[in-house]
């Protein structure tokens, strides 16, 4: 992945280096260089076949191309942020989230996220995740897009952002292609306590208590809004 590239051009530095205190022709430290450099770009191609092998089993519920399937519960997915979908996958994997009683899809994504065996894991899907072109969900719910414009910003762009895509330093998810009932779902599931009360899940903390302040009149008007921003 890109998070290797900097170990490669530093060997390719130490090689040029060698090179010269060793008396080595200029052409060699050249060739040794150039040979660092054609492995780190192949780096990325690596990852995201692992990442693409790794989602496979992803494939039955969130679709070969990431965009969800809101019979099954399953979010669309495709271009999602990469550190929130890694978080979330930890999350799953730790039961900070898909724990809680009466959370069915969620106990059904954990053992999905416990199937994967690490960290490099984790990261490789999340950022094939990351690299699918987001694609724009069917609207199912209808609501006052004006209104619910006014109220994505007043409580929801400081974190998720003008448009909807997310913050990656914040670890907040693009909202753009989960699907509208999905989004619906979640918020109920904050305000349910089934989400973001686990001692350790400081984000989902943050999230339940502002789930706690939408009517579900106004949640509508939310997603009725996030709706008009994937069409565009």
């Amino acid at each position: 992945m890109l998070r290797n590239i900097p170990v490669y051009f530093a060997l390719a530095i130490l090689a040029v280096s060698c090179g010269g205190n060793s008396g080595d022709s200029g052409e060699t430290a050249s060739d040794d260089k150039d040979a660092a450099v054609t492995e780190a770009e192949s780096a990325p191609a690596v990852a995201e076949g692992n990442g693409r092998a790794l989602y496979a089993p992803c494939v039955t519920c969130h679709g070969a191309n990431g965009e969800g399937n809101m019979a099954l519960n399953a979010p669309g997915i495709a271009g999602q942020s990469e550190t929130y979908v890694a978080r979330q996958l930890w999350e799953f994997k730790k039961g900070l989230r898909g724990a809680e009683p009466g959370d069915l899809p969620g106990a059904q994504m954990r053992p999905m996220a416990m199937a994967l065996a690490d960290g490099e894991a984790i990261a490789d899907v999340a950022a094939y995740i990351a690299s699918m072109p987001a694609t724009t969900p069917p609207v199912t719910i209808e609501g006052d897009a004006d209104n619910g414009e006014r109220l994505y910003v007043s409580l929801c762009g400081a974190c998720h952002g003008g448009k909807a895509w997310g913050n990656e330093a914040l670890f907040t998810p693009r909202l753009t292609m989960l699907g509208d009932s999905y989004v619906v779902r979640q918020v109920k599931k904050f305000q349910e306590g089934m989400r973001g009360t686990h001692e350790d899940s400081t984000h989902g903390k943050q999230m339940a208590l502002m789930a706690k302040t939408v009517s579900d009149e106004e949640l509508n008007d939310i997603v009725a809004y996030l709706n008009a921003l994937a069409a565009e």
